[in-house]
């Protein structure tokens, strides 16, 4: 079962580790936590793969950010737009700037303080509000806290006896998602609007 898990987690915990630093109440510190206490020794090496995507990220989107602001397009021989052939160039840049101690925004950001913990508290309006001082981060983590993520039960999705549990279902497209939830909530509202609409012409409803 273990084997089985790790098979699957290897793929989507990246993802999930990446949307956890994008959330300012836990930023990296709490990838750092836990990995420590599933890897152990070995703790470093995955941690150290969250940091290398990060940065990957950032300067993915910082890149194609600064090209389409103020920079014109790059044309090769053959007509054809290159936008990541100073991709390396731009990694470097970036490398070097840390190593002089020249904070970037990724930096920055990861330095800061944590933000308290609230139950009221909105992680899209705390990226809303800081866009201005960090705009590259927050074009990140709009399209990586867009991310779709559907659950099914362990025993379901690993177990080979009982319900057989088809690629359809365990891996939905987020459209089929998003059609699913819509249609389970028209359907629970079904009932409700009926019984509203009869209490509003004053029919009795009796209990069966």
């Amino acid at each position: 079962m273990k084997q089985k898990f790790e098979k699957y987690w290897d793929e989507c915990c990246l993802v999930l580790a990446v949307v956890v630093v994008f959330d300012p109440r836990f930023k990296l510190n709490l990838v750092e936590y836990f990995y420590s206490k599933i890897y152990g020794t070995d703790a470093h090496s995955y941690i150290q793969r969250v940091r290398d995507k990060l940065v990957n990220l950032f300067i993915d989107y910082g890149g194609s950010f600064t090209i389409s602001v103020n920079e014109p397009n790059v044309m090769s021989s053959s007509g054809v737009e290159t936008r990541d052939s100073l991709c390396d160039f731009d990694r470097w840049c970036y490398e070097s700037r840390v190593s002089n101690n020249q904070k970037s925004e990724l930096e920055s950001y990861l330095d800061e303080a944590r933000f308290p913990r609230a139950e009221t508290f909105n992680i899209l309006d705390w990226w809303k509000i800081n866009s201005p001082r960090l705009p590259v981060l927050a074009e990140i983590a709009r399209d990586i806290l867009a991310v779709p993520a559907t659950t099914v039960a362990s025993e379901a999705a690993f177990s080979v006896g009982g319900r057989i549990i088809d690629e359809s279902r365990t891996c939905l497209l987020p459209d089929a998602v998003e059609a699913l939830i819509v249609a389970d909530d028209w359907i629970e509202s079904i009932p409700k609007r009926i019984v509203h609409n009869m209490e509003l012409s004053g029919t009795q409803i009796e209990n069966a």
